[in-house]
């Protein structure tokens, strides 16, 4: 049987996406993987939104405190092994999720991270070239080949990372957790996601 995943979610003023987000997420859950999702302060209604849904694990801040402080919540929340950190702002698609399931000890695969540039026609904007070239130095520091070190999804085992030792507090949270799983991983898989 297939261990399950805990997956982590922050969520800060996403009023236009939380109806998508949560249906999307709910076959996730209807295979008995858990969803925590932390709102870290929304003031748009966002909140109200998601303690409608009972199929999630809800925590929440009364202010925001950043996406780094809601996801080691999350990390310290959650009771499965195996992790998946995913964005609320549906720049991917929840359905995807499926490509970071494949993490299996036995196999060697204890980390997966999520790659959004296919190809380098997607780079269109001042902010992809600048995710370009940060991922060109991150692989020079680590002496890695990871596809796209700042994006949003990855999934690995929770026993990997020390909670504690994270210190972001904000979007360099997905930094620092990548370097920290390439530190400590050698094998580890880039998924292309759309």
């Amino acid at each position: 049987m297939k261990k399950k995943y805990s997956i982590i979610i922050p969520v800060f003023n996403e009023i236009k996406h939380i109806k998508s987000l949560l249906l999307g997420l709910k076959p996730y859950h209807d295979k008995d993987n858990e969803i925590i999702i932390i709102d870290d302060g929304s003031n748009d209604g966002s909140l109200e939104l998601l303690r409608k849904s009972n199929f999630i694990k809800l925590l929440s801040f009364n202010k925001n405190q950043g996406k780094g402080i809601a996801v080691k919540k999350g990390l310290r929340t959650a009771i499965n092994e195996k992790i998946i950190i995913f964005d609320s702002d549906l720049e991917l698609n929840p359905n995807q999720l499926e490509l970071l399931m494949i993490l299996n000890k036995n196999q060697d695969t204890r980390c997966v991270f999520a790659n959004r540039y296919i190809d380098k026609k997607q780079y269109k904007s001042f902010w992809d070239y600048g995710n370009y070239l940060i991922t060109k130095i991150f692989n020079f520091l680590y002496k890695s080949n990871v596809k796209d070190p700042l994006c949003c999804a990855k999934s690995f085992f929770l026993n990997d990372i020390d909670i504690k030792k994270l210190s972001s507090s904000k979007f360099d949270i997905d930094v620092e957790l990548t370097s920290k799983l390439v530190k400590c991983n050698d094998s580890y898989i880039n998924v292309d996601i759309n």
